[in-house]
């Protein structure tokens, strides 16, 4: 008697259990959703992502900027030098990414490597360290600077170790540049930010421009 009706608890039992199993909803669907595995969902979430990436690129001009620093995604202007504006939207290309000694691909940048990468896209070949590139051109004044200048910091003319390039001129005191920070990776600056200002060593022009 008592295996009886433990057999037919049991029984019960595995009948609630396979009504369960097909009552239930999916796990990573809300209700009145059609059903998603969590593999299709997180391909759908970094699709998104990267469509949401892509708008904020190049719907609006300046995302994020502050009075000495700017995160700029923005296209070269259009009355630029095809030359000089190809480089520079190659050098922006990589806004965001982070600094890396030595670096020159996505996953790391450093400063001269950021530049010798952007020239590379007019098929220009830099030399490799900021103080070799700083004697690749002529040198400028500060007042004459434009777009496609190098610029570089350091102590003196003779320690110089780190090197931007000039993407826009927007008047006597606000020149942006873009550069690998090696605490906020490659970004666009003013120029004439107080701390840039006392780093500044000179400015150069490439043969190329």
């Amino acid at each position: 008697m008592k295996s009886l009706f433990t057999t037919s608890a049991l029984f019960i039992f595995f009948l609630l259990l396979m009504a369960a199993c097909q009552t239930s909803g999916p796990t990573f669907s809300k209700r009145g959703e059609e059903y998603r595995s969590a593999r299709e969902i997180a391909a759908a979430k970094r699709a998104a992502r990267k469509s949401g990436h892509r708008k904020g690129k190049y719907a609006g001009g300046v995302t994020g900027t502050s009075k000495d620093r700017t995160s700029r995604t923005r296209m070269p202007s259009g009355n630029l030098d095809r030359e000089v504006a190809t480089v520079i939207e190659a050098a922006r290309s990589y806004t965001g990414v982070p600094y890396r000694w030595g670096g020159t691909t996505r996953v790391g940048m450093d400063c001269s490597g950021l530049l010798c990468t952007s020239f590379q896209s007019i098929n220009v070949d830099l030399p490799r360290t900021s103080d070799e590139q700083s004697r690749y051109g002529t040198e400028v004044k500060p007042k004459d600077l434009r777009e496609g200048d190098l610029v570089f910091f350091g102590s003196s003319k003779r320690n110089i170790t780190h090197v931007g390039m000039v993407t826009e001129v927007n008047g006597p005191s606000d020149v942006r540049f873009i550069h690998a920070s090696t605490s906020l990776g490659v970004i666009e600056n003013n120029l004439y930010a107080k701390h840039y200002q006392k780093i500044f060593v000179k400015a150069v022009r490439p043969p190329v421009f």
